[in-house]
């Protein structure tokens, strides 16, 4: 493979990656909010 392309393909998955570990991390903070404050019935 060429040297532009191995680059693209690395900045493509460090990009994909950065999007899912945001995702998760929001993910996270929303349960323990939820179990730190649950709904009042």
């Amino acid at each position: 493979m060429s040297a532009d392309l191995t680059k693209s393909l690395e900045l493509l998955v460090l990009g994909w990656g950065g999007v899912f570990v945001v995702i998760l991390i929001i993910y996270f903070a929303s349960v323990l909010l939820s179990k730190l404050f649950p709904v009042k019935k």
